[in-house]
């Protein structure tokens, strides 16, 4: 009997000594844009961070400090850019975006560009936003956005005030867009090999072995 039970131990601590890289994956970036850059009307983006879980999800979140509240002429957009090539998605030759993640005032959407124009009419489950602390916070999963493990995105914000709309724009107009990589276990399944397959169907009770 010493002889499977020390043969499933072993392979059962193997298993998680190869799925233990997999734990705890995530990644998380800090992002800057300059204060006061643009005309005091508009939404003032300054500090945004970005980070992910290990299920994939998604969050941004975008320091806005001169409001404590978004106002109903409010419009926050952020573009994300899932292919990296400025001739594909909306605004192409400038940006090239495939999704976009806005806010009206109280109103979360969630955009996807097809056939070169936007379609807001399907919003992933994964998709939702806040704002509190003059901090919003829109989030999702990255299957959601091209299922890409890297990506560009782009923030603007503008307040339509009169006929004179005032616009900021994080990172700036003319600079280079900013870049997330999401780190996040893969979703694979690891089949046992043969010997310990039969081992388990032998003594189920002893083999004890864990996949996230």
């Amino acid at each position: 009997m010493r002889g499977p039970r020390l043969a499933l131990g072993v392979a059962g601590t193997a298993c998680l000594l190869l799925l233990a890289p997999l734990a705890g994956a995530s990644n998380s970036s800090p992002y800057a844009d300059g204060a006061a850059d643009a005309p005091a009307a508009a939404p003032d983006l300054t500090a945004v961070h970005v980070s992910n879980d290990d299920a994939g999800n998604v969050f941004f979140r975008i320091s806005i400090p001169n409001r404590a509240a978004l106002a109903y002429t409010d419009l926050i957009s952020l573009f994300v850019d899932a292919d990296g090539k400025t001739g594909t998605g909306c605004a192409r030759e400038a940006f090239g975006a495939e999704y976009a993640l806005d806010v009206l005032s109280d109103r979360y959407v969630f955009g996807r560009c097809v056939h070169g124009s936007w379609d807001f009419t399907r919003r992933p489950a994964s998709f939702g936003g806040s704002f509190a602390g003059s901090t919003l916070t829109l989030k999702a999963n990255r299957r959601d956005l091209g299922g890409v493990t890297r990506f560009h995105f782009r923030i603007g914000a503008a307040s339509a005030t009169g006929a004179d709309p005032a616009y900021d724009f994080a990172p700036d107009i003319g600079t280079s867009p900013w870049s997330f990589q999401v780190v996040a276990p893969p979703q694979a399944v690891m089949k046992p090999p043969a010997w310990l397959r039969k081992a388990c169907r032998r003594y189920p009770r002893r083999c004890r072995l864990t996949r996230r």
